[in-house]
């Protein structure tokens, strides 16, 4: 029998005998669950698997059916089939040892991933085998007998997947601690442990996680607040707090007190040979003003960092081992233009020479030693970091005194280079500075961990081991390693501190024209052809590759419309891998579309393209050309989109004075907006990926400064990374992001500190088409879970696989 816990859903099961759920029942009568049989298997009779609606709750991801005895056999119920399959013998063995038994009976549940929705979808003749998980339910007094019968066959009942909340759990297999036997606690604490977490699993430790994170808003810092010299500016009070709260998780006592506190929680022996490290995450939201507060910290620590530059803590090392040290924190940021934003941040708050800085950028930055060592901040970027650590690198070669990461979740994937990379520096004061500290997964907080190496868990494994597990894995208190944790190194404070003025959204929902609804039923139609062509024969993987691209193919034409009408192509991959370092490391999302697409679908970064052949690795517009017959290459010499001629009125009929961001992630649609705002006389600037350094700068200067530009119009990747653009008061979301918190981050460009003006907020979504389906998804998630848990594994996959389905509603397509 398979040793695996299983998992969790909730909602009535589908069972022979009605149960009794009722409290006031005495212990003779009440029925309770005395646990799972893991490890069965079913072979379905019938030749369809499309079995309708038996899934526990519109968000399970599991199916209930009942289970009945015929003849020698146990089957599997369902409305329509009375003997829909049959359970294969190691399991019926088992369930015919309790037959006798009175008011014992069974409910089997099988992940809904397994069976067809389609009515039209058949598997081979009666040839269909799936895994069940059987719970096994009867009255209270029964379940010692229960044990005692199933042991005496080797089965070892182990925790359901899924129980109605009002259904007691009680396993007589399972060893419990004397105290906790006395004291009659539960164990529904239990349900829906195991290697996959369902929805409701998920759901419950989401609400964890965020509630932990909620707590953290208002850290005790203790000692009053004192401005150093050289500061101009006068900081909010949770700034104040900010500061004081780096300087206390820089100092040895209130360090050794936290990690008392962390041994306590985890229940992990004290191991003094661990490195002292200090640092932590400061994680407020977007616009709170974390630059200022960073810098200051790093004013108020130069006499510090002076001494500490100064003091040979490494005489027992090896000349190789011995690092050159410096008083200089290292600050990191996504983009060069973000240098320039911290620069501005130093010339704007503090007295000329009171904090001295370098720029370690481009190809001038400097090769010496000295010259980094000599000053209080060094600038650069997470790319500068992997490229300088091509052969000898200067930036290895110091020990600084501080590393500070702006835009942190830059390093979420633990597996890239610039993770590995930024991790090797030397430097025993850490930080991480970043508005989502858990953006998608719960993993990528253990990669911050893992930059920051503080005690007791200074690798991610050991943070996994200590503090995720115990999250995942449930039972009474399941969440107090990880709210430890969070209480000792994180500080977060929300938008309320921020006292802005009002803002207000406005979705503004169009209908296509009959032009483009035409061309969305073009590509459902091919897309219909393509999945029964090909889906039952491709992996999972696959499947995920050829809806992903009739989304990405969706989601242009709900922007661009008849601009550029092509609906020949094949939806099969054309044979090249899509890497994106930060977020996954390798994505199969078809590159059909990456003359559009140069950024990550999932996080915002730019994409590699890479032949599977090839070791190589380059930008898509230097490599990929669109194929003749591919969709949308090139542009209609009539064009129309009903979307952008939205977004073009709307701004050409808006007071002169209001100044406009224009937000999208498809570079084929800012092109678009180019040429309307041009046909319409707009005044803009346009920045992407495509736009240069210093042609950025001037760009952006232009529409700070300049009354005539009263438009930004920007790919949503460079405008949702760090920027200050409170100038602006009216911000337009062209498409719903597949990952809403890079909007979320976008929009925060314009609601921030220092925004004098209300906000508004346009978003723009087409009737009837995916991008309602999007949001749909998203609404259902938050209800759901807040983050995704575990890793990229096949699990994880069929998860996104569900989505992709739910978003084209994939059932629907039928002949």
């Amino acid at each position: 029998m398979s040793s695996k816990r299983p998992l969790l859903v909730t909602d009535e099961p589908i069972s022979d005998s009605p149960p009794q759920h009722s409290s006031s029942l005495d212990q003779s009568t009440q029925e309770i669950c005395y646990g799972a049989l893991e490890g069965g298997m079913a072979q379905a009779l019938r030749r369809r698997t499309a079995i309708g609606n038996l899934q526990i709750s519109s968000s399970s991801s599991l199916y209930s059916f009942s289970i009945r005895p015929s003849g020698e056999h146990f089957v599997l119920v369902t409305n329509d089939h009375p003997e829909f399959a049959v359970l294969d013998a190691a399991t019926i063995n088992k369930l015919a040892a309790l037959k006798d038994m009175a008011l014992i009976h069974f409910e089997a549940l099988a992940e809904c991933s397994h069976f067809s929705k389609r009515k039209k979808q058949e598997s081979n003749a009666a040839s269909k085998v799936f895994p069940v998980s059987i719970n096994v339910f009867g009255p209270k007094p029964a379940a010692p007998e229960v044990a005692r019968r199933l042991t005496r066959l080797s089965g070892y009942l182990q925790h359901p997947r899924a129980l109605p909340p009002t259904v007691e759990y009680h396993n007589a297999q399972f060893f419990r601690f004397p105290e906790s036997i006395a004291s009659e606690s539960s164990m529904n604490d239990f349900v829906g442990l195991g290697s996959a977490l369902s929805l409701a699993r998920k759901t419950k430790i989401s609400t964890e996680i965020q509630n932990a994170l909620d707590s953290i808003s208002n850290v005790t810092v203790e000692g009053d607040y004192e401005s150093p010299p050289g500061l101009l500016s006068k900081l909010t009070k949770y700034q104040e707090d900010g500061v004081r709260f780096i300087q206390q998780r820089e100092t040895e006592a209130v360090s050794l007190c936290l990690q008392n506190e962390l041994h306590l929680a985890t229940f992990k022996s004290q191991n003094e040979s661990n490195p002292r490290s200090y640092g932590g995450i400061i994680a407020d939201a977007m616009g709170l003003g974390k630059t200022l507060t960073l810098l200051t910290a790093i004013l108020h620590s130069l006499s510090t960092a002076e001494v500490d530059a100064n003091f040979n803590h490494e005489a027992s090392f090896t000349p190789k081992e011995r690092k050159q040290r410096t008083k200089a924190t290292l600050v990191v940021v996504p983009s060069a233009q973000l240098l320039d934003s911290w620069i501005s941040e130093i010339q704007r708050h503090f007295l000329p020479d009171s904090l001295s800085y370098l720029v370690f950028h481009g190809p001038c930055r400097p090769r010496d030693v000295i010259s980094l060592a000599s000053a209080d901040i060094v600038f650069t970027t997470y790319a500068t970091i992997v490229a300088d650590n091509i052969g000898e690198g200067i930036l290895p070669s110091l020990k600084w005194f501080r590393i500070a990461l702006d835009e942190a979740h830059w390093i979420r994937n633990s597996s890239s280079k610039q993770f590995r990379t930024i991790s090797s520096l030397s430097s025993s004061r850490r930080w991480c500075l970043t508005g989502t500290p858990i953006q998608n997964r719960l993993e990528e907080l253990a990669s911050l961990a893992a930059f920051l190496q503080l005690s007791p868990f200074t690798s991610k494994a050991e943070f996994q081991k200590h503090i995720l597990t115990p999250l995942c894995e449930g039972g009474p208190d399941f969440s107090k390693p990880f709210r430890t944790w969070i209480q000792a190194y994180c500080l977060r404070r929300t938008e309320k501190h921020l006292n802005l003025p009002p803002s207000s959204e406005h979705t503004l929902r169009l209908t296509p024209s009959a032009e483009e609804q035409s061309l969305f039923q073009d590509i459902r139609d091919q897309t219909r052809r393509e999945i029964d062509d090909q889906i039952n024969k491709a992996n999972c993987s696959r499947k995920h590759n050829i809806l992903f691209t009739a989304l990405l193919r969706m989601r242009m034409c709900c922007n661009r419309g008849t601009l550029a009408v092509s609906t020949s192509g094949s939806l099969a991959p054309v044979g090249r891998i899509i890497e994106c370092e930060r977020c996954s490391s390798v994505s199969e999302d078809d590159a059909i579309l990456f003359e559009s697409v140069a950024f990550c679908p999932d996080c915002g970064r730019p994409l590699q393209l890479s032949s599977p052949i090839s070791e190589g690795a380059l930008s898509p517009r230097e490599d990929l050309k669109m194929r003749p017959g591919l969709p949308f290459q090139g542009g209609s010499p009539r064009p129309h989109s009903t979307k952008l001629s939205a977004v073009v009125e709307n701004i050409a009929n808006s007071s002169v004075e209001t100044k406009h961001i224009v937000f999208s992630y498809w570079t084929s649609t800012l092109d678009d907006m180019r040429r309307l705002f041009d046909a319409a006389k707009v005044d803009y600037v346009l920045i992407d990926g495509r736009t240069n350094y210093l042609e950025r700068s001037r760009r952006l200067k232009a529409f700070k400064e300049d009354s005539r530009i009263t438009v930004l119009v920007m790919s949503i990747e460079t405008g949702a990374v760090g920027l200050n653009l409170t100038v602006a008061n009216v911000v337009h979301v062209v498409e719903p992001q597949w990952n809403p918190s890079v909007e979320a981050q976008a929009v925060a460009r314009a609601l921030r500190m220092g925004q004098q003006t209300a906000v508004t907020i346009y978003r723009y979504i087409m009737k009837g088409t995916v991008e309602e389906r999007i949001i749909e998804l998203q609404e259902r998630k938050k209800k759901l879970a807040i983050f995704a848990f575990g890793t990229e594994d096949g699990s994880n996959m069929e998860e996104k696989l569900e989505d992709l389905n739910f978003i084209l509603n994939t059932d629907s397509m039928e002949e």
